[in-house]
């Protein structure tokens, strides 16, 4: 018959057993998960094996308690690192006594010291596995290939409300004095629910009508920035169709996040000033370009202005050049109508004396001083020929000085054909027709 135990007895038994297995501390490695602090100073968590999905159910759970007695020296331990805190989520190697505590019948690890350097090891092994692999698969530079917009007003910013980020980076815009538009993404930055809510609050803001998506978080311990090395979140910002900001930490930290985005600023602050620089760069290169505009608009005003003047000048040139060669061709045109109206005047001149010695030859009066006749019926009818005074028609004879009557008592022989007179305007005929006086 095998033996039997009280409860006491099997108690004392698997603790005898236990401290006799584990005489030493031991050194173990995991996460922690459920860490709790008591009103006396013990923490209490469970240590598990890593799991991307935190707080999910585990196989191996090693519950760890940290009395205060020991707290202390673990505290100081990490206080001189000053890069990790023990939270969710934390992968550590803490060393402790294996023990059995027989008022809960549970085995637990009592703590005493904590290795901070292998959490800082391993968090940087597996930042830089994650960095490798999103090398690979082309997404460290994918964001970053987006074109940041200009200005970048419109802002969606994922961060925790009310936290000391959220006041300095809003702060900082507002004193820039530019029209800034903010849009919140409220979500946690910090502890277990840190990776989803950021995952979500990034694809919320990717999906935002703005310009820029800022992704911030102020400082703390690296174990308080984990979820920034984490792969969800930094693939959410690496497939974010905005270009993404992200100012995590203090000016020594740099995240996975910081990696894939478009701009790193080493803090919310710096963050905030890289849009407001972003800003005052676009109006001042707007100032330049304006000012350009005036220089040349200017230039090009002179260059026109010295166009037209050069061009008037040169009309005016041209104007009196021309003007004095018209002027000197009227000259000469009036020189030359002046001359061809002299000799024009000239030549009627001429023409009307000649007209007046013809005139003058012509003029009875002159004829008749020539001794020259002219005879007429008696009701002063021209006789131009012997024909027209029949014997004894009445005529009536004009000489120089004076008239006289008779009647034609006969015809007298015809004159030879070189003895008759011209046809000059008196009697051109026959004798008897006209009395000459020699």
């Amino acid at each position: 018959m095998s033996e039997t135990f009280t409860v006491g007895e099997l108690c004392r038994a698997v603790q005898s057993t236990i401290e006799d297995t584990f005489a030493d501390e031991v050194w173990v490695t995991g996460a922690i998960s459920g860490l709790s602090r008591s009103a006396n100073g013990h923490v209490y968590f469970d240590l598990v094996d890593p799991n991307d999905d935190l707080g999910a159910a585990t196989e191996h759970v090693v519950p760890v308690a940290l009395f205060a007695s020991s707290r202390h020296r673990v505290n100081a331990i990490l206080r001189r690192t000053g890069k990790i805190r023990m939270r969710d989520g934390v992968e550590i190697r803490i060393r402790g006594k294996v023990a059995y505590y027989p008022p809960q019948g549970r085995i637990q690890l009592v703590m005493s010291l904590i290795d901070p350097a292998y959490t800082v090891g391993q968090m940087a092994m597996a930042r830089q596995l994650l960095l490798d692999k999103l090398s690979a698969e082309g997404l460290l530079d994918a964001n970053r290939a987006l074109p940041l917009p200009a200005p970048p007003l419109r802002i969606a910013l994922v961060t925790s409300y009310g936290s000391a980020a959220h006041a300095d980076f809003v702060h900082e815009l507002d004193v820039s004095g530019h029209p800034f538009a903010i849009e919140l993404f409220d979500c946690r930055v910090q502890g277990i629910d840190a990776v989803p809510s950021l995952v979500e609050g990034i694809h919320r803001a990717g999906r935002a009508d703005v310009d820029v998506v800022v992704v911030i978080r102020g400082g703390g311990a690296k174990t308080d920035l984990a979820a920034f090395d984490h792969e969800r979140v930094a693939r959410a910002i690496a497939r974010c169709p905005r270009p993404v900001v992200v100012g995590v930490g203090h000016e020594v930290d740099r995240s996975v996040a910081d990696e894939v985005a478009n701009t790193s600023a080493k803090t919310p602050t710096a963050a905030a000033a890289l849009l407001v620089e972003a800003v005052e760069g676009f109006a001042a290169d707007l100032d330049q370009a304006a000012s350009r505009l005036i220089t040349l608009a200017t230039n090009r005003l002179d260059l026109a202005a010295r166009r037209l003047a050069a061009s008037g000048n040169q009309l005016l040139v041209a104007a009196e050049t021309a003007t004095a060669v018209q002027a000197a061709r009227l000259d000469a045109a009036a020189a030359g109508l002046h001359h061809r109206g002299e000799r024009a005047l000239d030549r009627a001149g001429a023409a009307v004396e000649q007209a007046a010695v013809r005139l003058r030859a012509l003029d009875p009066a002159e004829v008749l001083a020539r001794g020259w006749t002219i005879t007429h019926t008696a009701d002063g009818e021209l006789i131009r020929d012997a024909a027209g005074a029949p014997v004894g028609t009445s005529v009536v004879t004009t000489t120089a000085s004076g008239s006289f009557a008779s009647t034609v008592t006969d015809h007298l022989v015809e004159l030879a054909e070189d003895d008759r007179p011209g046809d000059d305007g008196g009697n051109s005929g026959r004798s008897g027709d006209t009395v000459r006086n020699d």
